[in-house]
């Protein structure tokens, strides 16, 4: 069985703000320079292994966990037709998936037993035998050709769909359980990392041909079914008895609540309306200093707080300016304000307790004000004046020390919030800076945000070596030894182009209520942000 480690860390966009905010950037409501307090944190996303005994579950138990449930419209229950980008739970929890995520990266089994990659347009997957919809029609390989195919016809028209998935020139049955997706570019690698989200949950074809609609009455493989949907109010869901491992789920029931981002989901959590956080800000975390719950954080190199730059048009088409800004300000400060020195400065993708972090870029550029004043001196911008958009939270206190920094050597900088993504992404017409917590995991990170025919490559750019590598990555295994070279040569060639304005790795927690959940265990949605895992997660007697 080949199933791969892939190289993605843990955890992270809120979903905010506009389509494009869900696509391109996040909720950054992070970070205070308060003391933690009493909090009971810990380090790692994931408590130690809480199987817990069986008289200890509830078996009529429903786990209540918030979202926003109006934001954008809402969410849709059809994987196709998602209005932000695909994956988040209220999916999962019908349709499941071929593949879960650890938080690690690791990819482990779920409705599929193990994939390969046979060459670099061409992946072979083998699911589990005897698999069923929620109709009781069966899960096999033609039903996973046709859900496979579905999705990559409306890729065409739904950007949120991963790029790479309209790729897909055909899929090819072998056996009950065994097809062959077959590509139309090297884009195995990329392809493999969507197969725990939401571009390769299988829906049932009957449904689907009998005129079923799935926005509304969602069809699936996955642990449970959606039973009722109070508009603006909660998803209430309830157990599958056809999911393949039905016996080992210890939840009777999930209900979905409407909270609003922000303290409104602080105040749930002191209040107990809810049993589970899965995407705390690293301030939120520290509300908690006071309550009973289980607090878990780390740093992560999925919540990149940088400055994104149009590239394309001056004076930042210059590298020397955008180098200039790299110099220019202080990381450790910024850290040490936003997130009490938690979190990391940002050298490339991936943070230091990751195997594709290159330490021989750790410190490339470090605080120089005199050589941030020569560069811009010698590409004629003495008196660089610009605006820069940030959204509420920890950009806004990033920006404000940038603006002060900035301000030492004679740079004004004129922060700017900003009101809707569109006034950024995808042509920075509003402004030609925005600083943001950009949530994303994998080659994700560079494809969504540097690569043309993104939404998030704002102006844009086009760089043909980074596209070269970029192209390189998607061909490969994650896990492969060709992998981390490559990312090497990435960051090292990104940093070297100032592509963006690095800035620092932030943090991300998770939380629980010990008195009513247990094993709560979390795995990785598309962006790396921890979600629970429903198939282990119980509630307490």
């Amino acid at each position: 069985m080949k199933v791969r480690r892939a190289t993605r860390r843990a955890a992270v966009l809120l979903l905010a703000g506009s389509l494009l905010v869900a696509a391109c950037g996040g909720d950054d409501d992070d970070g205070s320079a308060a003391d933690p307090g009493n909090a009971s944190t810990t380090a790692g996303l994931n408590a130690p292994g809480d199987s817990g005994p069986d008289d200890d579950v509830d078996p009529n138990g429903v786990l209540r966990i918030y979202y926003d449930l109006i934001g954008n419209g809402g969410p849709d229950f059809d994987p196709i037709k998602v209005r932000v980008s695909p994956a988040v739970y209220v999916q999962t929890l019908v349709y499941g998936s071929l593949f879960k995520a650890e938080l690690d990266g690791t990819l482990k089994p779920h409705l599929a037993d193990s994939f390969e990659i046979v060459d670099p347009s061409t992946v072979k997957v083998t699911l589990k035998p005897n698999l069923q919809f929620s109709d009781g029609t069966p899960l096999d390989a033609e039903a996973a050709k046709f859900s496979i195919l579905r999705t990559r016809d409306a890729q065409k028209e739904n950007s949120t769909l991963a790029a790479e998935v309209g790729q897909i020139s055909d899929v090819t049955v072998e056996s009950p359980t065994e097809f062959t997706i077959h590509l139309a570019t090297p884009v195995a690698g990329a392809i493999v990392d969507r197969f725990p989200f939401g571009e390769f949950f299988m829906v049932s074809p009957t449904a689907v041909q009998n005129g079923v609609n799935l926005s509304e009455t969602p069809v699936g493989a996955g642990p449970f079914l959606l039973d009722r949907v109070e508009p603006g109010r909660r998803f209430i869901y309830k157990k599958n008895p056809n999911y393949f491992a039905a016996d080992e789920v210890r939840l009777a029931g999930v209900e979905v609540l409407h909270v609003e981002a922000g303290q409104a989901r602080v105040n749930a959590i002191q209040s107990n309306a809810v049993d589970v956080s899965d995407n705390l800000s690293y301030e939120q975390s520290k509300a908690l200093a006071s309550t009973t719950w289980e607090v878990h954080t780390e740093v992560t190199d999925n919540v990149m707080f940088w400055g994104q730059v149009c590239k394309s048009r001056p004076p930042f088409d210059d590298v020397r300016v955008r180098q200039a800004l790299n110099y220019a300000i202080d990381r450790d400060a910024i850290n040490q304000a936003v997130f009490d020195g938690k979190g990391e400065p940002m050298w490339g993708f991936y943070a230091s307790n990751s195997p594709l972090h290159d330490p021989s870029l750790d410190n490339f550029y470090p605080y120089d004000p005199e050589k941030a004043k020569a560069l811009l001196a010698e590409a004629g911008q003495e008196d660089l004046r610009f605006e820069t958009f940030f959204t509420p939270g920890a950009s806004q206190r990033m920006v404000e020390i940038m603006q002060a920094q900035l301000g030492e050597i004679g740079v004004t900088l004129t922060p700017k919030p900003l009101t809707q993504a569109a006034d950024f992404f995808p042509d920075a017409k509003g402004a030609p800076v925005n600083v943001f917590g950009l949530e994303r995991q994998g080659i994700q990170k560079v494809a969504r945000n540097l690569v043309p025919g993104s939404v998030g490559n704002v102006c844009n750019w086009d760089h043909a070596e980074l596209n070269d590598l970029v192209n390189q990555l998607r061909a490969l295994d994650p896990s492969a030894p060709e992998a981390v070279e490559l990312w090497h040569q990435l960051q090292r060639l990104t940093l070297e182009e100032a592509m963006n304005w690095f800035g620092v790795f932030g943090m991300r927690a998770t939380a629980y209520n010990p008195d009513r959940v247990g094993d709560a265990y979390f795995v990785s949605n598309f962006q790396g942000r921890p979600e629970p895992d429903f198939t282990r997660i119980y509630i307490r007697k």
